[in-house]
């Protein structure tokens, strides 16, 4: 019948508010397993346990920290170490540069003398270029008819000190090297070199060092004429001004020398 079918499937008020049977419980509201209480024991054995624990912890945090102070300290110790030595290199260094300086200066002032002396030897030379080479000839009679009938300059055999060729440039005639006996003599005959013929010159004997500042000279856009006269070399500016050089002067500072002079004169007489 219909009416028992539906009774079959739906549950009723009353089943579902019948009274259940003592004992019986839902599978879903079943109370979980009670824990055993834990004792004051076991409680103050644990917070030792944490204690200790701590302790080892803390001591082993201070032989971290004591291990990280000596290395520190040996760092310390290393880099003040290193920073002397440093210093000590730098003083080493500066008294060596020191040195050196003024072993360069001595250096300098030795070689600077040493020129003069040679220069100086020098004085009475004259540097004969372009005079025909002959087989068997006899330089001293030859220079002295040479000054005699050619140049109007009188002077004797005995005058000439020492004649000779030098080396020269390979291909050309070798030049030959004049001592008189003064100053003088030298001068007469250097005013009238422009009396000598056959493309023959005279020059003062001058040293390779001197040379070379002659040189260094030429080079420059400054000066209209470079010239030797008395054991030092002369330039002459665009304005007309002179200046001496020394063997090792600086060309470009001691111009900028010389002008810094020249204003400071024009302001003190102005």
């Amino acid at each position: 019948m219909p009416g028992d079918s539906n009774q079959k499937g739906v549950k009723t008020v009353q089943t579902m508010l019948a009274a259940k049977k003592p004992g019986a419980k839902e599978p879903s509201q079943e109370k979980p397993p009670k824990q055993n209480k834990r004792t004051h024991s076991s409680v103050a054995d644990e917070s030792l346990e944490c204690t200790d624990s701590m302790t080892s912890i803390q001591s082993t945090l201070s032989e971290i920290k004591k291990a990280l102070q000596v290395t520190v300290t040996k760092d310390d110790l290393n880099n003040e170490n290193l920073r002397e030595r440093v210093r000590a290199k730098d003083e080493s260094i500066e008294k060596l540069e020191e040195q050196v300086s003024e072993n360069n200066n001595r250096a300098f002032e030795a070689i600077k003398l040493g020129n003069y002396n040679e220069q100086y030897s020098r004085k009475r030379n004259i540097r004969m270029l372009n005079y025909p080479e002959r087989p068997n000839e006899v330089l001293r009679d030859e220079f002295v008819n040479m000054e005699n009938k050619v140049l109007k300059v009188d002077i004797k055999p005995d005058d000439v000190q020492a004649i000779h060729r030098i080396p020269g440039k390979e291909g050309y005639i070798k030049p030959v090297i004049v001592k008189v006996s003064n100053t003088e003599l030298k001068i007469k005959i250097m005013r009238q070199k422009r009396g000598l013929k056959n493309d023959i010159k005279f020059h003062d004997d001058i040293t390779q060092r001197n040379l070379g500042l002659m040189t260094r000279i030429k080079n420059g856009e400054h000066f209209e004429n470079v010239w030797f006269y008395n054991c030092n070399v002369y330039a002459k500016q665009k304005d007309g001004s002179r200046i001496r050089f020394d063997l090792f002067d600086n060309i470009e500072q001691k111009l900028k020398k010389q002008k810094q002079k020249r204003s400071s004169d024009i302001h003190f007489f102005i």
